[in-house]
């Protein structure tokens, strides 16, 4: 009982794994504890000497940084003066205080730095940012902040974690709306199944990396999608299964409503292409496609996960409703043609399943769905 009483006083007030406050390495490992005192000072110069050589880089770093931020103000400052904006007293001017404030963050910053590798020398490293790390919070109704902000669920916050400088692979949400019926074997799309009634939805992710090194035009996008083909017979038909042979049956009452759905879980594999905008930031770069048009093509495979057959008809005006999920001989492998043309995260796409709907029946149609989809 004790146990059960802790666990939800956990949940409700949150937990946090792992949050490190600023410390020195002198309050977590005391000589005589589980180290010798050779092995501990071989800890220390070790630790001692890959410590130096990172603050030696970051004294490189941060003049390098504060470099490239003068250049670019310098040229924001020039393309001011070409436009005409300012006068050129006002341009160097302001070059001026571009580059005394270059200066200043440069001796600042560098004081920090040496002021740290004087700790070093004397043993003591000390982190001097709140939080050093990512951590995983996971609360119910827990407040984060004074203005009643709350966490409801699992939270990761990669807060003291540094960014890739280039990240070739991206991730999406990919959610998919729309509309058709099914073609083939002799009959066209609207014959059997009614186009505006029939509907297609999609659910699932998209990983997209850039396959050349210097440009992000040519991407290969693939991931993972679970599909559902909503198809709404006409005619007053059901389909059935007779042993085996899949038929489209007439009912012997009046339908109003006779929907067969397929479930299918896919795997997709584009080529996408398309322009897209170069954004530095001071460590590092990204691709950026929000505002750019894009083109995909490409197929995908997967298995059929399933079929249900709903139906609402009348028999003396009174009104009857029926649901069967059993073996309509849907076929259990799927493959098909898949693509896309949009602008951002918005685009029009187009899907046609080779296979045929089902695996022994008079019917040889296959699925095609058009509609909108979008990356999230």
């Amino acid at each position: 009982m004790k146990r059960t009483i802790l666990f939800f006083a956990l949940v409700a007030t949150g937990f946090s794994m792992p949050k490190l406050y600023a410390q020195t390495e002198q309050d977590t490992v005391k000589p005589g504890q589980s180290k010798s005192e050779n092995e501990l000072r071989r800890y220390y110069d070790n630790l001692k000497k890959v410590t130096k050589e990172g603050l030696d880089q970051e004294l490189l770093d941060i003049k390098e940084a504060e470099k490239e931020e003068l250049k670019k103000r310098i040229n924001e400052i020039d393309g001011q003066f070409e436009k005409g904006e300012i006068t050129a007293e006002k341009a160097k001017a302001l070059k001026e205080e571009a580059a005394k404030r270059a200066a200043q963050n440069i001796d600042n910053k560098t004081a920090i730095i040496q002021n740290q590798m004087a700790l070093v020398e004397r043993d003591i490293y000390y982190s001097y940012e709140h939080y050093n790390g990512a951590y995983l919070n996971l609360g119910l109704g827990q407040e984060t902040d004074e203005k009643g902000s709350f966490l409801l669920g699992l939270e990761y916050n990669a807060k003291g974690l540094y960014p890739r400088k280039d990240r070739r692979t991206s991730f999406d949400i990919v959610a998919a709306f729309g509309v058709g019926g099914a073609t083939g074997g002799g009959t066209k799309l609207g014959d059997t199944y009614k186009v505006w009634k029939s509907a297609y939805s999609e659910i699932g992710f998209t990983l997209r990396s850039r396959l050349l090194k210097e440009s992000n035009f040519w991407r290969l996008a693939y991931g993972i999608s679970f599909q559902q083909n909503q198809l709404s017979i006409s005619d007053n038909k059901q389909v059935v299964n007779n042993s085996g042979y899949t038929a489209l049956e007439p009912f012997p009452y009046r339908i109003k409503r006779n929907d067969f759905s397929v479930e299918n879980l896919v795997v997709p594999v584009m080529i996408e292409f398309g322009p897209s905008k170069k954004k530095d930031y001071r460590t590092y770069f990204r691709y950026d496609t929000s505002k750019s048009f894009k083109v995909g093509l490409g197929g995908f495979i997967g298995v059929n996960t399933g079929a249900i057959q709903r139906m609402k008809y009348e028999i003396n005006d009174k009104e009857y409703k029926i649901k069967l999920r059993q073996d309509y001989n849907t076929e259990k492998f799927i493959y098909g043609l898949k693509g896309y043309v949009g602008f951002g995260s918005l685009s029009l796409f187009a899907n046609y399943e080779l296979n045929s709907i089902f695996s022994n029946s008079a019917h040889k149609d296959h699925a095609l769905y058009f509609g909108v989809r979008v990356d999230l």
